[in-house]
């Protein structure tokens, strides 16, 4: 079975290319969707064995997952990758540079796991036991990664109720959440550094999972990219808050 992908929006616009995280599918842009959709040719792709590309199960490896992406978008898309997306949009820049003209990042980091020369990230203490758990019962930890996912928020606990009525449309392939976890373990410093293309990385200030302090890491690691902090926000700023992460990149991509 082929990737699933989700074409919208206005088909003479701009082709932006949007890829969710980890446990999550492509449901999750909903929201932000009629921000975009006037201006832009939107493809929404659930990552391989996630969502209701569930029986796509390759390989598991970034750069296999990327090069099945690039088989379903247009040269010179915008990629805007949320979490793990924004992993998967980084490789697809380095991968297949003539697929990509731009990339956008929100709540990405070019290690989801501390390394001790990239302290900004979720420690291993925390990182772990998801491994583990997942391996036992997937979609309890399902259910308590969404609850770090929206910690931080004033209204934690309208957005963990959509994320809820979200992750009960589908049921992703246990092999690939393991699979996909495994990803986040990832070093994807060297893809932020060789890239050479305009890139956009939105960072939340109140995010549990990847710290806020990353955005200042990726100015030292990147420092043509423009990097934006938004106030206020968990991270997964999505679904009540689409306001908010659609106005600076519609400001960055005018």
């Amino acid at each position: 079975m082929s990737l699933y992908v989700k074409r919208c929006g206005n088909p003479d616009g701009p082709s932006l290319v949007l890829l969710h995280g980890w446990g999550m599918h492509s449901g999750v842009w909903n929201t932000l969707l009629p921000l975009l959709e006037q201006q832009f040719d939107l493809r929404l792709i659930d990552l391989p064995g996630l969502g209701r590309s569930a029986e796509c199960l390759p390989q598991y490896s970034m750069q296999a997952v990327s090069e099945l992406i690039s088989e379903k978008i247009p040269d010179q898309s915008i990629l805007f990758g949320w979490s793990l997306g924004g992993s998967v949009a980084m490789s697809l820049a380095q991968d297949f540079p003539h697929k990509v003209s731009k990339v956008i990042t929100l709540a990405s980091n070019p290690c989801f796991v501390q390394r001790p020369d990239w302290l900004s990230a979720m420690p291993e203490t925390v990182y772990q036991p998801f491994e583990s758990a997942l391996v036992e019962n997937a979609q309890k930890t399902l259910q308590r990664f969404n609850m770090l996912q929206t910690q931080g928020k004033a209204d934690a606990r309208s957005d963990l109720k959509q994320l809820k009525g979200l992750m009960s449309e589908v049921t992703p392939s246990e092999q690939a959440l393991q699979d996909s976890l495994a990803l986040l373990r990832g070093d994807y410093r060297a893809l932020y550094a060789a890239t050479d293309l305009p890139c956009l990385h939105l960072l939340c200030e109140a995010d549990t999972v990847v710290p806020v302090e990353t955005a200042q890491a990726l100015r030292v690691l990147q420092p043509g990219a423009q990097i934006t902090v938004l106030e206020g926000q968990s991270h997964i700023p999505l679904l009540s808050s689409a306001g908010v992460v659609a106005e600076p990149i519609l400001e960055w991509l005018k």
